[in-house]
């Protein structure tokens, strides 16, 4: 509370409580020396401050990095109702889907803008892509007659190409199923890392920080094929 108070001092207690219980801060708890919280209640106790700074414009880098579910859903909820505007980057695909209204797609090329979450940025570019094939067979429809030779081959060209997409397709499934095993099990190393007898045991808790960098490493090698695969 004091941590709050200090730089709000013209806040009534009760005002410091309130915004305290919305991130799960109650009854004696909030009387907790700073040093005394878990790495996800530092990180709720954060997300509290910045929320109580009212800008109208907050730019989020990854947000729910190292953060437990609990804390994850208090930030989702704080954002939902932020009345400002976000612009933030981030790798978890349903925190994407729960807070994103658009979607900046960036290229060497062009910067693309989509007007929707996650879900409709993956509808938007699977139609584009099924838009492209249908062309490409009305053009080979109508050549002359003349290339038919060309047409041929154009025709094993498209169906190794779209045996290789069949193999992207079944990459990219493999992957996402990849990736939702990571992140499920770094939430579960991150709420045994709030358990206060692990967050305590030095080797334990060394042990699976070290082990949440490696899944990170792997979730951040995983996103970079999955995205050269919808390239």
């Amino acid at each position: 509370m004091n941590e709050l108070w200090d730089e709000y001092p013209m806040k009534n207690e009760k005002d410091i409580r309130t915004i305290l219980g919305n991130f799960l801060f109650s009854g004696e708890d909030v009387l907790k020396p700073v040093s005394a919280l878990s790495g996800g209640e530092k990180a709720r106790l954060s997300l509290a401050k910045l929320m109580m700074q009212e800008a109208n414009f907050l730019i989020l880098d990854e947000p729910t990095n190292h953060l437990d579910l609990d804390s994850k859903e208090v930030l989702e909820a704080a954002l939902v109702d932020y009345p400002g505007t976000l612009l933030f980057v981030s790798h978890d695909r349903y925190f994407i889907n729960k807070i994103a209204t658009q979607v900046v797609e960036m290229n060497p090329e062009e910067t693309r803008l989509f007007l929707g979450d996650y879900d409709y940025y993956v509808d938007k570019k699977q139609e584009e892509y099924e838009l492209q094939q249908i062309e490409e067979a009305e053009r080979l429809k109508n050549e002359p007659k003349e290339e038919e030779a060309h047409k041929k081959n154009s025709f094993e060209e498209d169906k190794a190409a779209k045996s290789e997409e069949r193999k992207k397709k079944r990459r990219i499934a493999e992957i996402e199923e990849e990736i939702e095993n990571l992140e499920l099990k770094l939430e579960e190393n991150e709420e045994l890392l709030c358990n206060p007898e692990i967050y305590q045991d030095h080797e334990k808790s060394l042990e699976l920080t070290e082990d949440n960098k490696k899944k990170q490493k792997q979730l951040e090698t995983l996103m970079e094929e999955w995205e050269t695969l919808h390239e």
